[in-house]
């Protein structure tokens, strides 16, 4: 009686052991593989005419910031596909929309330098790209800057 308890009690631990690591194994396949996929299709470098076919520009935008200067900007917004870059032209004002409320919300000292920069247009990469239904936006370029 006590060989057979002891054998049922290691074979309950292995069997227990064994779907942990199946339940891992398809945890790490599914959430962690297709990320590294497409984090390295997101590196893939766009050639120049893809830049040019998926790329639009915003225009100069004039708006006040938080504590009542004044910014001049303009931006380069690139999309992933050509079907993006439609769907961003149809949204032009919801874009200039977004540029605009969230720079009202900042201060010179939020956009000075380079780092300040960069992450103006992190922020607006990550609010355009939720708003995006056919692609995404992968990337934001400052093509012109004013502050007074």
């Amino acid at each position: 009686m006590l060989q057979n308890r002891l054998f049922n009690m290691a074979l309950i631990i292995i069997i227990a052991i064994t779907l942990l690591g199946v339940v891992a194994f398809v945890l790490w396949q599914t959430y962690l593989v297709p990320g590294e996929e497409k984090a390295a299709a997101e590196a893939r470098a766009l050639t120049a005419d893809e830049l040019v076919e998926y790329t639009i520009d915003t225009g100069e935008i004039t708006t006040n910031l938080l504590t009542n200067n004044f910014i001049i900007v303009r931006f380069s917004i690139t999309a992933d596909s050509k079907e993006a870059k439609e769907e961003l032209e149809k949204r032009k004002p919801q874009v200039n929309q977004i540029i605009i409320k969230t720079l009202a919300g900042l201060t010179p000292d939020d956009i000075k330098g380079t780092d300040g920069l960069n992450k103006l247009e992190a922020k607006l990469m990550n609010q355009l790209s939720e708003v995006m239904q056919e692609g995404k936006i992968i990337q934001v370029i400052l093509t012109k800057h004013v502050l007074s």
